[in-house]
């Protein structure tokens, strides 16, 4: 095993081994009153309130990793995990194809001034990058998930790219997130850790692919000869 395989290996067994003592600690505090006022609030209000305001509320700069946190919990053991996870991927659809109108759209001359304004200008897309840009704008660390929405969305990359990749890059998170959410409510360790490795799953692909894009270039310098 390479050093970098046994590292991963390290840090999922420790991840996993958090999930087990979060779960042995719940068991024994029998979730507090407080979590179960609010997981009541959110299933009496309904699915619906609750996936319209995941897919609007980001668009404002709401946190849509609270949304996605509390979705397996609540609405898990009412209307099942593998609809909790249709609905949710489905509202970051709806939130993803606003912002990019919006940045695409009715803000983008708004955007060309405020850069203007500050000496700088939006960035034009190079031809035949988009796939690459949106990437790295969804793994590079840093900006929030409604940033990334507007700034791809002023950037003008063509939507259906935009939308298959940003997809694709938070599904993961959202499905792992979910299972990891509901078991952890449910006490149910295997399933928790089946969440729970999705998420690492997630996190080491995308720290793979951010460290073979930024590596820097090798010397190729040519060697002196004898």
């Amino acid at each position: 095993m390479t050093k970098a395989s046994a590292l991963r290996t390290r840090h999922i067994l420790i991840l996993v081994a958090i999930a087990a003592v979060l779960l042995l600690v719940l068991q024994r505090l029998q979730l507090g009153g407080e979590f179960d006022r609010c997981v009541a609030f959110f299933r009496a209000a309904g699915p619906a309130p609750f996936f319209i305001a995941m897919a609007l509320l980001p668009i404002f700069g709401f946190p849509i990793v609270a949304f996605t946190v509390v979705a397996g919990p609540v609405f898990g053991p009412v209307i099942g995990v593998g609809n909790v996870i249709s609905c949710a991927i489905a509202a970051e659809v709806v939130n993803m194809t606003i912002c990019y109108w919006l940045g695409a759209g009715p803000l983008h001359p708004w955007a060309e001034r405020v850069a203007a304004w500050l000496g700088y200008k939006l960035p034009e897309l190079p031809e035949g990058s988009a796939w690459e840009i949106t990437l790295l704008v969804r793994i590079i660390p840093g900006p929030p998930f409604f940033l990334q929405n507007y700034l791809l969305g002023f950037a003008r990359v063509p939507f259906g790219i935009y939308l298959l990749v940003s997809t694709l890059v938070h599904a993961l998170f959202v499905v792992g997130a979910i299972l990891a959410g509901d078991a952890f409510t449910r006490r149910d360790p295997r399933a928790l850790a089946v969440g729970v490795l999705l998420v690492v799953a997630g996190g080491i692909a995308i720290y793979r692919i951010r460290r073979r894009w930024m590596k820097p270039p090798g010397d190729k310098r040519r060697k002196p000869t004898a």
